[in-house]
């Protein structure tokens, strides 16, 4: 757990504002609190009148219910009211003159528009036959004619349009000028290389027809293995370096293009790009027509006034348009280009380009944040817009509390709504969330500049949910902060990370703590699987494993100790949007991984680091080293050219990056659901073959992946049919078949939900109770059931976004679902009790309950460090076997030689509690646990959990827990739980040396019997008379001395093996094998048949989060066939039946980032230690 928000009282605490000098007498707190937006309100209805009184009543009934409007009448009213709001807002914030300047930025574009409508669309189709001048001669006279009038060359294309206006106002003294820049149009129409000099321009940006079968532009290339595979045209390709935004998005002259393109259809109801395609005219409402490939065409989800942004924007009334979108879109900052596009499949342009609105959308965002106090303005809109007639004031606190499970799209807006109702809201997420900077929360930010950061090296706030981790650097992270920032300065809202519900916080526990509804907005869950031959070995990965990996661990970085190793040539299974952005980071991800490996290797020495490596490990770093080396040359290369680099020659040399989806690219989701970002992505240099089945893999002689097995396919009424197999090279592999909802809260609290099928069953609330629903047909659908199964007395659960079946798989129906939810969960909340009003104890008890701080830290033993760490709610709800997840902030860690010393993520087993703290210890090898020894008492940290299944504690029974050291620490707890039941305990203790051991009273304490065993050196002392000590590096041949009777305690003090119900092993996956191996052999007659044999099974983990990112995937095998039957999550049950583990996958599993996990190591241990530089 780790709490980022908890400030209750916040408000008081507010800082002066440095610089900013309200009007109207207001004071920078004024704007948080619920008395100073109801004077602001007042004070802009009082000027509204002073404008327009009828305007002024119109907006009052229409608040109060009175009024009832068209979309058209509703449009014609708000529209002068968002007007007078951008200049009551200016003089508020003392920004009249920056909100004037933009307004006359925006509008000098206008020029360029009226002269592509006249020139361009019109005039020079007259001469697309001919032109009698060529259009180097027209070029030269247009310079001159620029020249002459004094008008800037800098921006050609506005002289041009400036000109040509000019001329066109006294057309009866220009005949001639007129008719050869007519001429000129004419030849950058149609002349290729006269196009070229006009390429970026928007004057020249024509609508193209949409051809549903090629909206890709593509090339045929050949490709090994596949034969051929597609990639874009060379002119298309985009070069690409590293984390930094890679779209920066259109510029301003750009998108007024688009807004001018925009038909305004508000004015007669067909602004089908908020409302949806009507199927057929005067179709019954929520009837939408299906586009070519049958998506249904059901526009903005939260019906956005489009229209009326669009129209705004065109006039230059930025903050207006603002307003105006966010009307409907509080949370513009997490929508908008590269993230939806629902309202451009909608818009009326069916057979032409749609109107770019995302980029409209964003642009308008930016175009106040780029104003003075911008980002203040943003804020303020969030808690007040008169464009409202719900929540355009927030209401005051009602003493309802609700916990939000889940900082993903739908739990932030959820959270945001109901703070607007006068909830206290309580959000908490498994992932880690860093703090946002103290100034930020207390006071004002003049500048949006000072919130910016390049994404290659920003801050992993954590902040999100699959915004986060999953979204590439396609979209620009830091709209997240502003989402963030504006629920971090709300009083009655408090956010924690690393606390995730069934876990940390179970349903039972929120009630006990005063919450009056729970809301599930955990998104997707379990990653679906591929059937295919040899799944999973070294080398594949979920794409869902990798992008976290790399976007919350920030393996990405230059900076970071975490590891995430890739080799090329690389697959990525799949034909989603998932599938696109694994494929694109993947490529650029490698580019950083060779290169820093080359770096560090270059500045530490690599001969130390070649001694301790095995063969293949030295073969991947040879690899590794070369491909570094080939990437500084080439930056080299464009350096001196003055270019950006061009890596994506020596990628496809590599092998490159190649997409293969079962079905043709027209078929895939990602072509019919948002081919941009397919095609966005295909000109980084991706390539993509088509029509492949996955088969199975071809290892090496290491165990490594190193092809995919494909069949083609082809088809035929509509049936696919298989062809011939088609191997391609592979060293890395990554699932991308999509999810399914997030249900895991049942898998553990059985009989708590219904489930349907994969997500929870649909509910409807109302006076009577809740009753089934069916699952509406679409987002837009006026009853979407959002509640769950679950009723006891009058709470309730309600689930939304991608937990949900009508809301899933897009982050602006994420958004939706909150909107469309929290009315309903208001109602619910009106039958509870009445609340407690006492907010600030509220929160101070949840403050206490959910963040997590080092108490103490032992290091006197080299091999273990001993933490304790205070996390009340995780201490309670913690059982013997379980673990947790440990990380420490980023914000909160230091840079050492460049490296930023921060722990990114430990799986780490409880060894006990003491009322509010956690006992947690700590083996030394490896990059992060080294770490844990610099953390000090008061640190904060993130200590998710608890994780994993509790150990099944049997009665009366006798057990035999064989473990190593790390078993050791688990055996701290279990061992006094098993006892505790009345199970007779053996243990055999197993240490590599004496001085691994540590608290041998309280491992003594948890065991009936004790055999201990140290590989080499001196022997541990067998204390008590019913222990003993040996020598042994084979544990399966002192089991069966034991079993002899050769070694053992005096006489008749000895444990019988024959006695033994249980038997436990904990320890290294070659002690896995090898008692998986003995007990059908030589231990065999040493234990009755019927024995239960289980083995804690030590997978790698990332999230923990019970199936999330997939990580911890173990495949189990039936034992008499040795053949995989199923896949099961190791975080969610890690004691498994030693008969059924696939002992080889889970080796395969815990190499993956082998050799990368030595070369940190060596890096830590080289910046730690300056002798050895």
């Amino acid at each position: 757990m780790g709490e980022v928000i908890a400030r209750a009282g916040a408000e008081t605490s507010r800082e002066a504002e440095p610089g900013l000098c309200l009007g109207g007498g207001y004071k920078y707190q004024d704007l948080f609190s619920d008395r100073g937006l109801a004077r602001l309100d007042d004070d802009f209805l009082a000027y509204l009148e002073g404008h327009d009184a009828a305007l002024r009543l119109s907006l009052r009934d229409w608040r109060l219910g009175r009024l009832e409007l068209s979309g058209q009448a509703l449009g014609a009213m708000l529209l002068p009211v968002a007007r007078h709001l951008e200049a009551f807002v200016a003089r508020l914030f003392a920004i009249t003159s920056a909100v004037d300047l933009l307004r006359e930025q925006t509008a000098s574009h206008s020029v360029v528009m009226a002269f592509k409508k006249e020139f361009v669309q019109r005039r020079a189709r007259r001469h697309q036959g001919g032109c009698a001048r060529s259009f180097a001669d027209l070029e030269a006279w247009l310079s001159e004619e620029i020249h002459k009038a004094g008008l800037p060359s800098a921006d050609r294309e506005w002289a041009i349009a400036r000109l040509a206006m000019e001329w066109l106002a006294q057309e009866a003294h220009f005949p001639a000028e007129l008719d050869r820049l007519a001429q000129w149009c004419a030849w950058a129409l149609t002349d290729p290389d006269a196009r070229r000099s006009v390429a970026d321009w928007s004057s020249f940006r024509l609508p193209q027809r949409l051809d549903p079968a090629r909206l890709v532009p593509l090339d045929r290339v050949a490709w090994e293995g596949v034969g051929e595979a597609h990639s874009v045209p060379e002119a298309e390709g985009r070069r690409r370096d590293g984390f930094s935004l890679t779209d920066t998005r259109m510029g301003a002259r750009a998108v007024q293009n688009e807004a001018h393109y925009c038909l305004y259809c508000h004015d007669h109801d067909g602004d089908f790009c908020s409302k949806g395609f009507p199927e057929k005219k005067g179709a019954a409402i929520g009837t939408f027509k299906r586009d070519a490939f049958g998506t249904l065409l059901t526009g903005c989800p939260l019906g956005e006034k489009i229209s009326e942004m669009q129209l705004l924007k065109r006039d230059g009334f930025g903050v207006a348009a603002l307003a105006m979108i966010m009307a409907d879109n509080p949370m513009i900052p997490a929508t908008g280009h590269r993230i939806c596009n629902d309202c451009m499949k909608a818009c009326v342009y069916q057979k032409q380009d749609p109107v770019n609105i995302p980029e409209v959308e964003t642009r308008v965002l930016t175009d106040v944040l780029g104003l003075p106090w911008g980002v203040e303005i943003y804020d303020l809109f969030t808690r007040w817009n008169p464009l409202r007639n719900r929540q355009y004031l927030p209401k005051a606190y009602n003493g309802r509390k609700v916990l939000v499970a889940g900082l993903g799209p739908a739990g932030f807006t959820m959270a945001h709504y109901l703070t607007q109702e006068g909830c206290a809201v309580v959000g908490i997420d498994g992932l880690k969330i860093e703090p946002l900077p103290l100034a930020w929360r207390q006071g004002p930010v003049r500048d949006y500049g000072e919130m910016l950061e390049d994404m290659d090296e920003r801050i992993l706030y954590g902040f999100g949910g699959v915004a986060e981790y999953g979204i590439t650097a396609r979209w620009d992270k830091n709209f997240l902060k502003l989402v963030y920032l504006s629920l971090a300065r709300r009083t009655r809202f408090q956010a924690f990370g690393g606390a995730r519900l069934g876990g940390t916080v179970t349903l039972d526990d929120a009630w006990a703590l005063g919450f009056d509804h729970v809301c599930i907005a955990t998104g997707a869950g379990l990653p679906r699987m591929v059937p295919m031959g040899e799944s999973l070995p070294r080398g594949m990965r979920q794409a869902s494993d990798f992008l976290m990996a790399l976007q919350l661990t920030g393996a990405g970085k230059r900076s970071s100790l975490a590891n995430l190793q890739v080799r090329l040539p690389a697959v990525v299974i799949g034909g989603g949007l998932t599938a696109v952005d694994t494929a694109t980071e993947v490529q650029a991800y490698y580019v950083r991984q060779v290169e820093k490996v080359y770096e560090r290797c270059v500045a530490m020495g690599a001969d130390g680091l070649y001694a301790g490596l095995c063969a293949e490990d030295r073969h991947i770093l040879d690899e590794f080293l070369d491909h570094g080396r080939a990437i500084q040359e080439e930056r080299a290369r464009a350096a001196a050219a003055g270019e950006k680099p061009d890596f994506a020659p020596l990628l496809r040399r590599w092998g490159g990056v190649t997409l293969a989806y079962r079905k043709a690219m027209t078929q895939s989701p990602a072509y019919t659901r948002n081919h941009e970002e397919l095609r966005k992505a295909m000109q980084e240099g991706i390539l993509y073959a088509e029509n492949v089945e996955p088969l199975r893999t071809e290892l090496d002689g290491y165990g490594h992946i190193k092809g995919m097995v494909f069949r083609r396919t082809t088809e035929q009424d509509g049936a696919s049919l298989g062809g011939a197999d088609v191997v391609l090279p592979a060293r890395a592999v990554f699932i991308a078949a999509g999810t399914v909802p997030n249900t895991i809260y049942e898998r553990e609290h059985p009989g708590t939900f219904v489930l349907d099928g994969h997500h929870f069953a649909t509910y409807a609330a109302s006076s009577s109770g809740l009753c089934a629903a069916p699952v509406a047909a679409h987002a837009k659908a006026v009853e979407c059931a959002p509640f769950t199964s679950y009723a006891r007395g009058a709470y309730r659960v309600s689930f939304i976004g991608d937990t949900h079946p009508v809301f899933h798989g897009s982050v602006v129906k994420a958004i939706a679902s909150a909107k469309a939810t929290y009315p309903q969960i208001m109602a619910v909340l009106g039958a509870r009790p009445s609340a407690d009003n006492d907010l600030k104890a509220f929160q101070s008890r949840l403050h206490d309950a959910l963040s997590a701080r080092v108490v103490r830290v032992d290091c006197r033993n080299p091999a273990v460090t001993e933490l304790w760490v205070r996390a009340p709610l995780a201490a309670r709800n913690f059982k013997p076997g379980q673990f947790f997840r440990l990380q420490t902030f980023e914000t909160e860690s230091a840079m050492q030689s460049g490296t930023r010393l921060q722990i990114p993520l430990l799986t780490v087993s409880g060894a006990g509690v003491e009322g509010d703290a956690i006992r947690l210890m700590v083996l030394q090898w490896g990059t992060g646990p080294r770490l844990v020894g610099r953390l000090k008492p008061g640190d904060p940290l993130v200590l998710m959990g608890p994780a994993g299944a509790p150990t099944d504690i049997p009665r009366g029974q006798t057990i035999l827990i064989v473990a190593g050291r790390w078993g050791a620490a688990v055996m701290l707890d279990i061992g006094p739980a098993l006892r505790a039941a009345g199970n007779r305990i053996l243990y055999v203790a197993a240490f590599a040396q004496a001085g691994e051991l540590d608290h041998q009273d309280e491992l003594e304490a948890a065991a009936d019997q004790i055999v201990w065993c140290t590989a080499s050196g001196p022997q541990i002392p067998a204390r008590r008379p019913q222990d003993c000590a040996t020598t042994a590096s084979d544990i399966v041949a002192l089991l069966q001395s034991y079993g002899d009777g050769a070694i053992g305690p005096m006489a008749g003090l000895a444990i019988p093996l024959r006695e033994v119900d249980r038997l436990m092993v904990m320890g290294s996956t070659g002690l896995l094998k090898a008692f998986q191996a003995s007990l059908q052999g030589p231990l065999k007659p040493h234990f009755r048949a019927d024995v239960h044999v289980t083995a804690t099974v030590g997978s790698p983990m990332q999230c923990m989060m019970k199936g999330v990112c997939a990580q911890c995937l173990q495949w189990q095998i039936d034992p008499k066939t040795g053949q995989r039957t199923n896949a099961v999550f190791s975080c969610a049950g890690q004691d498994q039946p030693l008969r059924s583990v696939d002992l080889d996958h889970l080796t395969a599993r815990q190499t993956q980032n082998r050799l990368l996990d030595q070369v940190s190591s060596h890096w830590l241990h080289f910046i730690a230690s300056p002798e050895s530089r």
